[in-house]
């Protein structure tokens, strides 16, 4: 997926557990397939204001709306928020794993994506590991003639936290040349204003721009996104 030989996608479902996670993961792919015409649609499962470490003040979730609208607009994805102002924010493990695996395969059974995007299930933060479980339940392999739509490519975004993962990128990996998109993915990574954290926290701009040329040193390129491949369907 580096260059001009990225594969043609029509339809992409990104699941993020909270505002700020699909820019971290994947803000260049995003920014890459609005531009090549793909029909991009983030999901929220919790947005809510909160006390955050490292600030003095709490966000609201009004602030936080205003945020994801911005980003929405400057990467050119549609969304929905699935738990909005429900104090779920790091508490998505407690919604019934159920309920989740249905909320996301009524999605992805509606909007017939090509690739869905998880985050990966190596994450130590329980919210980001109970969206991967629920996320790769839904996307179980059974085939539209039994009434559910198998999405045909399933893969898991990378975060510079993950590092602190016990397994980091434990499955085959994908790459995405984001050389052209960086600056975009880290311009809306500074509309998310309510969470950014100087360097060297794991969070700045500085840090993800550095992991972004690693992975691009990994492929030729000046920036990329790496991904955990779960299906592929060639």
């Amino acid at each position: 997926m580096s260059g001009a030989v990225m594969r043609r996608f029509d339809r992409v479902l990104l699941v993020s557990p909270h505002a700020d996670d699909e820019v971290l993961g994947c803000g260049g792919l995003l920014a890459r397939l609005a531009d090549d015409g793909c029909e991009v649609h983030v999901l929220y499962l919790a947005v809510d204001g909160m006390n955050h470490y490292g600030l003095t003040q709490p966000t609201t979730f009004v602030q936080r709306t205003a945020e994801i609208e911005e980003v929405s607009r400057l990467l050119g994805f549609g969304y929905e928020i699935a738990y909005g102002d429900r104090q779920l924010t790091e508490r998505l493990d407690t919604v019934g794993l159920r309920e989740l695996v249905d909320l996301l395969q009524e999605r992805m059974d509606r909007l017939r994506p090509d690739l869905l995007l998880l985050p990966s299930g190596d994450d130590y933060d329980q919210d980001h590991a109970a969206t991967f479980r629920a996320g790769f339940a839904a996307a179980r392999p059974i085939g539209s003639q039994f009434g559910k739509w198998l999405v045909p490519h399933v893969m898991a975004y990378e975060m510079t936290k993950l590092q602190w993962a016990a397994d980091p990128m434990g499955r085959s990996t994908a790459f995405v040349d984001i050389s052209a998109h960086l600056d975009r993915k880290l311009e809306a990574l500074a509309a998310y204003a309510t969470q950014a954290r100087p360097s060297p926290h794991i969070r700045s701009g500085e840090v993800v721009s550095a992991l972004a040329r690693m992975r691009g040193a990994e492929i030729g390129v000046h920036g990329a996104e790496a991904f955990e491949v779960h299906r592929t369907v060639l």
